[in-house]
């Protein structure tokens, strides 16, 4: 008997957790992995990735748990955070815009988020976020954004001066200055605070990892 080749292997094991754990995800990442999936998704499922969501998708619970329209994922990579919004019982989302720069991240998001893109519920478009006008976005207005990546934007308070007032948002930010791609890293929430300007402020907290801290708010810009 032949050893199986690695990704046969991880589609194994991906399809028995599944079975185990009766949970969605895992039988979509399994499918995704059948598929071929792209070496990056080992970063986007990773324990850190999953904890900073898992953190955000338990906060949204509870304080805003039923955005009025749309859920815009802004910086999305492969709609993993977007899995785990629409698979929560405990939140009502009509549907997620999944939105990422990089053309090669809206086919595996679709193929990952399949169940949810023949319901409608799920679509993947590939734009640059600081180009994107929402008071002209196609199926109206988001109920909600979601920015998990401030610390990669250029110009944090520029970029939120061009949404819509009162527009609800989760955004975060970490302390993380010395990668190099992070240009508007912030040393603390209290500073993160400052850099957003949210009219209104549902949430605010941190999450310590082994090299940085995550920051979070939810609210209204």
């Amino acid at each position: 008997m032949t050893a199986a080749q690695p990704a046969d292997a991880l589609y194994d094991i991906l399809r028995g957790v599944a079975a185990l754990t009766g949970n969605p995800i895992a039988a979509d990442l399994a499918r995704l992995v059948g598929k071929g999936a792209p070496d990056d998704l080992s970063i986007a499922f990773n324990h850190k990735q999953i904890a900073s969501k898992r953190w955000l998708v338990d906060s949204l619970a509870e304080v805003m748990p039923r955005p009025e329209g749309p859920v815009w994922v802004l910086g999305a990579w492969h709609g993993v955070l977007g899995a785990m919004l629409l698979a929560d019982e405990r939140l009502s989302i009509a549907q997620v815009v999944s939105l990422d720069l990089d053309p090669r991240c809206a086919e595996v998001a679709a193929v990952l988020n399949h169940r949810h893109v023949a319901s409608g519920r799920f679509r993947s478009v590939t734009a640059d976020m600081m180009a994107l006008d929402f008071t002209e976005a196609a199926g109206g207005m988001p109920g909600l954004v979601v920015n998990t990546s401030c610390e990669h934007l250029d110009d944090v308070p520029g970029w939120l001066a061009s949404l819509p007032a009162g527009l609800p948002l989760v955004l975060q930010s970490n302390d993380y200055f010395r990668e190099p791609d992070h240009r508007s890293c912030v040393s603390s929430l209290e500073a993160f605070k400052a850099q957003a300007g949210l009219s209104e402020l549902l949430f605010a907290g941190a999450l310590p990892t082994k090299n940085y801290t995550r920051f979070m708010l939810i609210g209204r810009k």
